[in-house]
């Protein structure tokens, strides 16, 4: 059996609109994981307390967002951050973007990406899937392992099809 893999969900909303989110693996990991801290932590008196400590920090994890939203129909490509219902987002108009790029031997992202500064752990060997702007500049949405390109690359397709713009592998 197969173990499921932590790639960002992808969400079709209607013709035109796709998101990529958090998927439920994920959410169900962060879950999983907290639930089994919780019981070791509260099984002592002098972890209770941490152990409500991290049951609301688990619980926020559970319920936070980040989602990039495609949407064609309002022209804009949307990141939405943070824990429901307080998330923060931001946007760009998806005329600015040139195309969507399937990265298979990418070494990190560039110093003005701002995934640069949060992606956790070395940029050697890994994939990517990331946005190419008219102006040269890219971002990064997400990189994974090279033994999941095959994910990332139906996700970079759906992208494609969904906003009409051109999908390249280097």
């Amino acid at each position: 059996m197969r173990m499921p893999n932590l790639l960002p969900a992808l969400i079709r909303r209607r013709p035109g609109r796709v998101d990529l989110t958090i998927s439920l693996a994920t959410r169900g990991l962060y879950a999983g994981l907290g639930a089994v801290l919780i019981a070791v932590l509260a099984r002592d008196p002098a972890g209770r307390p941490f152990a409500i400590m991290f049951a609301i920090i688990i619980a926020l994890a559970v319920f936070s967002e980040d989602r990039w939203i495609f949407d064609t129909d309002a022209g804009m490509l949307r990141r939405r951050t943070g824990v429901l219902p307080l998330a923060r987002s931001w946007s760009v108009e998806l005329a600015t973007v040139r195309a969507v790029e399937l990265d298979s031997a990418y070494r990190g992202a560039p110093g003005d990406d701002p995934y640069a500064s949060v992606s956790a752990g070395s940029g050697h060997d890994r994939c990517a899937l990331r946005l190419v702007f008219a102006d040269g500049k890219s971002l990064v949405l997400c990189s994974a392992r090279p033994s999941h390109i095959d994910g990332l690359r139906a996700r970079a397709l759906a992208i494609a099809e969904a906003t009409g713009l051109p999908c390249h592998e280097s």
